[in-house]
């Protein structure tokens, strides 16, 4: 169906064939190319429609704002008509944020009323699929503490993000947070990304300007006392979003949380939240300014600054004749799989022995050291690779091998490193013929080579939405590669990082994308951001004492584990990058993984052990 834009017309509806409305004559095609589908709300002088994009084969979905000024009430048509273009204005700086709307278009269009040709404005923005708090919630009530300990980590960022270009949202509330629809990630309560919507009610705020009155915007139940006032600052964000919080624990309505002055949400909570948790939201809902948190980096601090917790070295398990070199634990969190120098891989049963299961028989274990070892998401494949130059898959089910990935006619080099997409699709390796190679798991096809290294790959790391490869080499480089899986998988080269002064030994990508994680034989692990367009932002530089060797992100995101060769383990937190403990395995480090529960971590190293790490 093609939707009428002219606000006077009162049949609107029309074949998606026509292209001038039938009751009226109108264009349908706004700028010739966009077309409305339905209205999905009005406010005032300005409507809001669903609509598609003509020019584009896929005739994709987009949002289009119309704002027709009426001849009367000057000084409020003009009000609104700055909200317009600042709204645009807002969206075009911050639009390049992924979990912001890009702005697609802002034009001016005459439209013919009765009364006489008026000059529309027109704002397009990317559509986002997906559902807002607001609708969560109604669908499956009452938030929890890891919901929203993950939105917060989620949006907080968002916010510094638009804080940074001296930008205040104020109008901070479920509805205009929208958790963009797609695959759900197989990592446990991983989704899509939050978007935040709706910048109507945003204001610039000048780094030199004195704090004004301005006009009071934003919903009522959820913006801050010095919001009511007309002076919203950065912080008055922050409080709305705490409002947020409590109305999605609680689900009911913000007023009805409040006593006077005072902020009583904890009384009305359906199941209990920790007492960290409602210190940080607490400190949000302040309605003192002094009292409140002034940046969003000071709430993620706190959430991830919390009373470190305790690891001790609860298993030692031995078995190995050489240096362990790759470890791995099953999703279920009751096998660890290890590989070394003496070419074989051992299974241990966590809380049953010490003594390990060899996999495989003289005919089908490698006949070289056991570089690299990866578990399926389900847990029923093990891939090992090795300097063999051989891949073998095997059936963690019947202890046999299913295939090997090999060819007596072309030489790989050694096998240094494995990944598996969360979604168990796809296999990649790293390879000493400097290149790194995508697999289909299932069927042992070879998909594509990406080559572009100067020397052999060390390390290779895919993200959980399998959209990214990030390879680490001997030319001391980090390759950004994207994944595309539309037709024939291929893989493009989106950026090379030559911050390192030695070998890149080891990678890792955070669980929900956000940071990658580099370490070298230049004894750093540098941290990175992923921007929009994967674009890479060195933001930390953690040091050890040796080479780093290993590196593993907790599936929470709450920890980095690194190993290095001068025997110790360093828990990070990679937020603000501070060491929160060190672990000594007391011989050089070679690998390290986490459990599927987080509580977990095993490590592996050149004394042929297996030291099993848990969280008290």
């Amino acid at each position: 169906m093609s939707y009428c834009f002219n606000p006077e017309c009162q049949k609107p509806q029309n074949p998606d064939s026509n292209k001038f409305c039938q009751n009226c004559g109108s264009k349908l095609l706004l700028r010739e190319h966009y077309r409305a589908i339905k209205p999905l709300g009005s406010g005032t002088l300005s409507r809001t429609f669903l609509a598609i994009d003509e020019d584009i084969p896929s005739k994709p979905a987009c949002i289009i704002k119309q704002f027709l000024p009426p001849d009367t009430n000057l000084s409020e048509v003009q009000k609104i008509a700055e909200r317009f273009e600042r709204e645009a204005l807002q969206l075009d700086i911050l639009g390049k944020h992924p979990q912001i709307p890009r702005l697609l278009a802002y034009f001016q269009q005459q439209q013919r009323l009765k009364a006489g040709v008026v000059t529309a404005l027109y704002l397009v923005q990317e559509f986002i699929e997906g559902q807002s708090l607001a609708q969560e919630l109604e669908k499956q009530g009452p938030f929890n503490e890891n919901q929203i300990r993950a939105l917060l980590l989620d949006v907080l960022p968002v916010l510094q993000f638009i804080h940074s270009h001296q930008v205040i949202h104020r109008d901070i509330k479920p509805e205009n947070i929208i958790r963009r629809a797609g695959n759900i990630s197989a990592l446990p309560g991983e989704r899509g990304k939050f978007v935040l919507v709706d910048f109507s009610a945003s204001k610039f705020i000048p780094q030199t300007a004195a704090l004004r009155t301005a006009t009071i915007i934003g919903s009522p139940e959820y913006i801050a006392p010095e919001q009511l006032e007309g002076k919203a600052v950065f912080a008055s964000d922050l409080y709305s979003l705490g409002v947020t919080c409590v109305h999605l624990l609680t689900q009911l309505p913000p007023f009805n949380l409040r006593a006077h002055a005072h902020w009583v949400w904890q009384q009305y909570l359906p199941r209990p939240v920790s007492a960290s948790l409602s210190r940080i939201l607490d400190k949000m809902l302040q309605l003192s300014l002094k009292e409140r948190y002034k940046s969003a980096a000071e709430i993620l601090k706190d959430l991830t600054q919390e009373t470190p917790t305790v690891w001790g070295c609860a298993q030692v398990l031995s078995g190995n004749s050489g240096r362990l070199r790759c470890v791995a634990i099953n999703p279920d969190g009751e096998v660890v799989a290890a590989g070394g120098e003496d070419n074989t891989i051992k299974l241990w049963n966590l809380g049953i022995g010490n003594q390990p299961k060899t996999l495989g028989n003289l005919l089908t274990q490698h006949s070289g050291w056991v570089n690299a070892i990866a578990f399926s998401p389900d847990g029923q494949i093990l891939v090992t690779g090795s300097s063999d130059r051989n891949i073998k898959i095997w059936d963690m089910g019947t202890g046999k091998l299913i295939r090997t990935l090999g060819s007596l006619f072309a030489d790989w080099g050694w096998v240094n490193a494995l990944a598996i997409s969360a979604n168990g699709q796809f296999l990649v390796s790293g390879h000493g013929d400097k290149t790194v190679k995508i697999w289909n798991l299932k069927t042992g096809k070879h998909l594509c080579t990406l080559a572009a290294h100067a020397a052999w790959v060390e390390t290779v790391a895919i993200s959980a939405d399998g959209k990214l490869i990030v390879s680490g080499s001997g030319d001391k480089t980090m390759k950004i590669w994207q994944l595309k899986t539309d037709g024939r998988i291929s893989g493009a080269l989106v950026e090379t990082i030559n911050a390192h002064t030695d070998t890149v030994k080891a990678l890792a990508i955070s669980p929900d994308g956000k940071i990658i994680a580099s370490g070298s034989s230049d004894n750093t692990v540098k941290l990175w951001q992923v921007n929009a367009n994967t674009n890479l932002q060195e933001i930390y530089t953690l040091m050890h004492s040796d080479w780093v060797s290993a590196l593993a992100f907790s599936p929470d995101k709450q920890l980095l584990a690194s190993g290095s060769r001068d025997g110790n383990i360093i828990l990070w937190n990679p937020y603000i990058g501070q060491a929160l403990s060190t672990l000594q395995h007391k011989a050089p480090v070679n690998a390290v993984t986490f459990s599927a529960n987080s509580q977990i971590l095993a490590s592996g190293g050149a004394d042929g052990t297996v030291k099993i790490w848990r969280a008290s």
